[in-house]
């Protein structure tokens, strides 16, 4: 059986609590000194974006839901794991298992990162290895924090925590190309609130007047206006979201397809293995049986 650790920074009692033993928080930034990988070789979800600094250097083996096989990369002491929230990861290390985690609350990154790229917060992807020189330069004064009291911590870390976060979207976000701001375009309102509406709804039938409701405009300016923004029809993007959670859930393999397709919105296996290989080049059982 297999499933997925889900690590809240945040929590008064974190999953890896027993470990854990530094943590300063600012206005939605968590730096913590724990042990790390929490569970090595099993896939885990943090719900906040997290750059991952290893006590000393490690060999790690790296996956991503995405990737067909694991990676083998070496991290010094300097370099990063990226892992944004929400998307799965399984790391197992050799050399050390003990880190430096930087994490970014969803709300800071919107409220922090959004004003600085036309009002849309640009997306990560998962990457074992980071070995930035201006990222590992602010290392030193989030560390400092962990011996700090409680209060002159927060207003620390609120005082570095801008400019690390400005420099990891600055470097290494990537976007879906030009198409977010082009004329006749949903602006950053609309599309935060569709998307958000899109995730919200992947286990129904959302008819496109539904969607278009959602952001005040017609029926036919909605499909055109999406498209526009996103290179994509609405149906492809929910198709696509669909797939996402259900790679999610294939990981846990006491839940049936048949389970799995109603839930991200399928009405019957068939519909749902045709729109998963489509997105994917692959079947759900395959892409099962590779990952469990």
């Amino acid at each position: 059986m297999t499933d997925i650790l889900t690590i809240d920074f945040q929590a008064d009692r974190l999953v890896l609590c027993d470990t854990l033993t530094e943590r300063a928080t600012g206005n939605g930034l968590i730096v913590c000194r724990c042990r790390f990988p929490p569970r090595p070789g099993h896939w885990t979800k943090l719900l906040q974006t997290a750059l991952v600094r290893p006590a000393s250097a490690v060999t790690a083996r790296w996956r991503t839901l995405d990737a067909p096989k694991d990676q083998t990369v070496s991290l010094s002491g300097t370099a990063f794991h990226l892992i944004p929230a929400d998307r799965p990861v399984r790391v197992e290390w050799d050399g050390c298992d003990a880190a430096l985690i930087v994490a970014l609350t969803p709300e800071f990154v919107e409220s922090s990162i959004a004003p600085m790229f036309q009002g849309k917060v640009p997306r990560l992807i998962p990457s074992a290895v980071v070995e930035d020189t201006v990222l590992s330069d602010m290392i030193p004064w989030f560390a400092e924090t962990l011996n700090q009291a409680a209060e002159r911590a927060s207003r620390s870390v609120d005082q570095f925590g801008a400019a690390f976060a400005f420099r990891l979207f600055e470097k290494y976000a990537v976007g879906d190309g030009d198409a977010h701001y082009l004329s006749g375009g949903l602006g950053a309102s609309r599309q935060r609130r569709i998307t958000a509406f899109i995730d919200a709804n992947l286990d129904r039938t959302v008819p496109l007047s539904e969607m278009a409701t959602v952001v005040g405009l017609g029926r036919s300016h909605f499909g055109t206006a999406f498209h526009t923004s996103f290179g994509r029809s609405p149906y492809q993007y929910l198709h696509e979201r669909r797939v996402e959670k259900a790679k999610e859930l294939l990981l846990d393999d006491r839940r049936t397809i048949v389970d799995i397709a109603l839930d991200v919105g399928f009405s019957n296996h068939g519909h749902f293995t045709k729109v998963f290989r489509k997105v994917t080049g692959t079947t759900p059982s395959q892409f099962r049986r590779d990952r469990i």
